[in-house]
């Protein structure tokens, strides 16, 4: 359904202040009673209220109380102090306070429309719902001629849930306009609610006989009408727009939805694609029509994706030049697993608008997935020259570095990003474990272990670092008792990985516990690890170690096949014995 509101605001001086003060006490006389001053204290209930104004621009609000406290000290029956006052606390954020205050100055001058209508609003900041009624009736019977006052109290009615004093209100605000959009609106949503459907359509029947060449009214007559399950009304009302005007978009998408409230998908698709040809009909709104494929369940199922992709083609073509349905288009294609057509999209909308930096995230977030390195290096490069300062895009540009192999870019790129890290701890720790990597592969082995301690200081069970961290210690054959616990918690976090099996198999082997590794390694291999030759090689040394020199051989030769071509490995297969690193 979609309905108009309208909000007034109503205007008033706001003060702030770091502390809620006390509500000066309020005096409690007739307003019937009236003060002679004499002109010594008429000068100076002047002098302090005008003092109390420039001091109130100033800023100065404990003062500017103080000098309204003394005129008041004065003239106790000056609603004008009592206004001041309240509009001090509201500042405050006082609303119980300012109301108490308020109601004085209302009461000292019931006359003044300005009090009123403030008070009015503190009522409704304090719940106070049936206040507020109170004082707007007494403005509209104050001020007959002021139709805002009557929409006001119309409001509040209905907010109150006092949906008969509401329609009575719109009615007499309507005898004033005439048939007016907004209104007729209001009262069809309160006919709604009492149930009273016949007269939720007479009220935009009305409407249309107002004006019978607005489309959009008929639209509202459909709303009516789905909303209240009458499909073929509904149906009806939609076509209607179409006859006014043939390529209205939510004319099509109104009539999209009764197709689909009828399980035609046929024509649900082919009224979507024509609402989505309406080129002035804005991308906004195509978009939110858009995301239930996305997000919704009711189409995961479709077995038919050609057609949905077809619409998010469709909307790029119309909208060539916006960003957005690309950036659209790029995230269903994700969902559908099609990344490298997803990433393609998310550069057409970057080549448009290149200003929205979760867009480049989820580029790159693809690219890293698919393993695209190379251009997952260009476009950090690229982002970090509108962006020189946002640390996810250099953590992705030095983890591109890293996978280039020029690690002294890499130390440059994290270093930088890990200074505009600020508080967030988890991406704080992401910098420091690749920093642990960057300086190992640089044989800085201190700093490398440095950073790692620090990754595991703001999370003791990041896998990444425990695993590296461990194996890195073995292979420097050092600390070995502490990589064992670091894979050990490392392994009953992610018991299936072959890569921390197959690091936890080499501590014990570095341990010279070859039992032990064996069992582990032969975990690793039956958990995909045959599709390391690294895995596959240490399977071999494992397999030296327990005596088995003739399958260690074939694994040996097996990881050389694999693509597995140092030195060592090729010593080992020379001399058919296990070689140290």
């Amino acid at each position: 359904m979609r309905y108009l509101l309208s909000t007034i605001i109503i205007s008033s001086v706001l003060i702030g202040c770091n502390t809620v003060k006390k509500v000066p006490h309020v005096v409690q006389e007739s307003p019937s009673k009236n003060i002679v001053l004499s002109s010594m204290d008429k000068r100076k209930f002047d002098y302090f209220f005008y003092e109390a104004q420039r001091l109130k621009v100033q800023g100065k609000i404990d003062k500017t109380k103080m000098y309204l406290v003394e005129c008041l000290k004065i003239d106790s029956l000056s609603s004008a102090c009592y206004y001041e006052l309240a509009n001090i606390e509201i500042g405050f954020k006082n609303f119980e306070g300012a109301q108490e205050l308020l109601t004085q100055a209302v009461r000292l001058d019931p006359g003044n429309k300005w009090y009123k209508m403030l008070l009015g609003d503190l009522y409704q900041q304090n719940k106070d719902l049936a206040g507020s009624i109170k004082i707007y009736e007494q403005l509209v019977l104050q001020y007959p001629d002021n139709e805002e006052f009557l929409y006001i109290l119309s409001q509040l009615y209905a907010q109150n849930t006092q949906y008969e004093q509401a329609i009575n209100s719109y009615n007499q605000l309507e005898s004033k306009l005439g048939i007016n959009e907004v209104i007729s609106l209001e009262k069809e949503k309160l006919y709604i609610k009492l149930g009273k459907k016949n007269l939720a359509y007479k009220e935009i029947e009305n409407l249309i006989k107002d004006n019978p060449y607005e489309p959009r009214y008929y639209g509202f007559l459909g709303d009516v009408y789905f909303y209240n399950k009458d499909l073929e009304k509904a149906k009806q009302a939609y076509s209607n727009i179409l006859s006014l005007d043939h390529g209205n978009g939510l004319g099509y998408f109104s009539l999209a939805n009764v197709a689909l409230q009828e399980k035609d998908t046929i024509n649900f698709f082919s009224y979507y694609k024509s609402a989505i040809k309406d080129k002035d009909l804005a991308i906004d709104i195509k978009v939110q029509r858009l995301l239930p494929f996305l997000f919704s369940n009711d189409f995961k199922g479709y077995s038919d994706t050609t057609v949905i992709n077809n619409l998010f083609i469709s909307l790029t073509e119309i909208h060539k030049d916006e960003a957005k349905g690309y950036s659209v288009y790029a995230n269903y294609l994700q969902n559908k697993g099609n990344l490298k057509q997803a990433i393609s999209n998310y550069k057409k909308g970057l080549g448009i608008d290149n200003s929205d930096a979760s867009v480049w995230q989820e580029m790159f977030l693809l690219q890293i997935n698919i393993g695209d390195f190379q251009n997952l290096l260009l476009d950090t490069k690229e982002a970090l020259i509108i962006f020189p300062n946002e640390p996810v895009f250099c953590l992705f540009n030095g983890m591109a570095f890293m996978q280039s192999g020029d690690n002294k870019s890499a130390l440059n790129a994290l270093q930088h990003g890990l200074e505009y890290v600020d508080e967030n701890k988890v991406l704080k720790g992401q910098f420091h474990s690749y920093l642990g990597d960057v300086l190992y592969s640089m044989n800085q082995k201190e700093k490398a272990f440095s950073n790692y301690e620090m990754a595991l200081q703001i999370d003791e069970n990041n896998v990444v670092v425990l695993n590296n961290f461990s194996y890195y210690l073995s292979l420097d054959n050092s600390d070995l008792e502490r990589a064992e616990k670091m894979i050990s918690k490392c392994i009953e976090l992610e018991p299936g990985n072959a890569t921390y099996l197959d690091t936890y198999a080499w501590v014990l082997f570095k341990r010279g516990r070859y039992f032990e590794a064996k069992y582990i390694i032969e975990r690793a291999i039956d958990n995909g690890g045959t599709e390391s030759n690294v895995i596959v090689e240490h399977y071999g040394d494992i397999l030296y170690k327990n005596g088995n020199v003739s399958e260690a051989l074939i694994q040996w030769k097996k990881s050389l096949d694999m693509g597995n071509q140092s030195e060592v490995l090729l010593k080992k297969i020379e001399k058919n014995i296990y070689v140290e690193d």
